[in-house]
């Protein structure tokens, strides 16, 4: 009789032990990093791409990551979701181009709290003074998703969130040529090589025929009055910006100088992508396109007096650089479906007090 009892309870045992360790359906609360594959072993940065995670025990996992909404087609800055044992989740997620890779964080099954990196630090410095303990005193709330197909977080400044295990995925930015080729750019959605081009294309000091102002590229746009390569650059502008499938609009203002005339080329283009759910709120990408007068001095300024003068006539670094990049972001996020508008602007003026933008 005294033996059935120890071997019955050597049974108790025996289940006790194997349920909490998860034979028995027990929660998987001990995960790892290595609880998480990826299909992938490097990704490519700057670009988005599809990855798939499978998980070998419950996790919820923290995506902190611009990812594509598939069902709306929208972008969507992070999320987190629950995959369980043995099933697999597919995203795809922006690789951040100035990086070495991207970080998941990996919690228990259905967590709501999560630690989260500060505006002035990078998630490898986050990992790297051990953020991943969640000590910190501001962390994210998961908030359910209503109109997103992923929940989205909300940033939380008294949440100590507690600790997470991180899965890093490294990730590589190639560049698109050979090095001996002038391949020093960076790659991606954002192509610095092809930004270059467009910088080259606009301030291109190669002579021609050009009765407006003698170059391959467009020179001499000082926003004085009457100025055909300011108007000449305008309508470039225009119409590469019309050719990525955007709305432009040329917006003028009222500007006149010391002779009571109106300049004008005092207008702002803005090409516009209109969102679908929040048309009202935009998101500005704005640079100028007049280049410095030739002369600076108050006097002298064609935006005062009414008449050029003598000076820059490329403006390469101040700016077309800067309307370079502009155009080719437009050029980039054109086919991308956004909630909010997204508005492209190349103001004028800003060389004579930055009156295009203050309008």
């Amino acid at each position: 009789m005294s033996r059935d009892w120890r071997v019955a309870l050597s049974m108790v045992l025996v289940m006790a032990s194997a349920s909490a360790s998860g034979c028995f359906g027990g929660d998987d609360n001990d995960i790892d990093s290595s609880d998480l594959s990826v299909d992938v072993d490097v990704l490519a940065s700057g670009f988005f791409q599809t990855i798939e995670l499978q998980s070998s025990v419950k996790m919820s996992v923290y995506v902190p990551y611009l990812l594509l909404d598939p069902e709306t087609g929208f972008v969507q800055n992070s999320t987190v979701i629950d995959i369980e044992k043995g099933s697999t989740a597919t995203l795809d997620v922006l690789v951040p181009p100035r990086s070495d890779g991207i970080y998941l964080l990996l919690g228990e099954y259905g967590r709501v709290h999560w630690p989260i990196r500060s505006e002035s630090e990078s998630w490898s410095t986050w990992a790297t003074r051990g953020g991943d303990e969640g000590l910190d005193d501001a962390g994210a709330i998961r908030v359910p998703a209503n109109d997103t197909t992923f929940d989205t977080l909300e940033i939380q400044p008294a949440v100590m969130a507690g600790s997470v295990e991180v899965k890093f995925i490294p990730s590589i930015r190639e560049p698109s040529v050979a090095i001996e080729e002038g391949g020093g750019h960076s790659s991606g959605m954002l192509h610095g090589r092809i930004v270059y081009e467009r910088l080259y294309e606009i301030s291109d000091p190669t002579d021609t025929l050009d009765p407006v102002d003698g170059k391959a590229g467009y020179f001499d746009r000082w926003a004085g009055q009457g100025n055909p390569a300011y108007e000449d650059a305008a309508l470039y502008i225009i119409g590469n910006l019309e050719s990525f499938g955007l709305e432009v609009i040329a917006h003028r203002y009222e500007y006149t100088d010391i002779m009571n005339v109106q300049n004008p080329e005092a207008y702002n283009i803005c090409a516009y992508k209109w969102g679908s759910v929040y048309p009202d709120e935009w998101m500005v990408f704005g640079a100028h396109f007049d280049v410095a007068p030739p002369a600076n001095a108050v006097l002298l300024d064609p935006h005062v007096v009414g008449f050029r003068t003598y000076g820059t006539r490329a403006g390469a670094y101040d700016n077309s650089a800067g309307t370079a990049m502009v155009m080719e972001t437009a050029r980039a996020l054109a086919d991308f479906d956004t909630r909010r508008t997204m508005v492209f602007c190349l103001w004028s003026g800003e060389e004579g007090g930055k009156r295009g933008s203050d309008y």
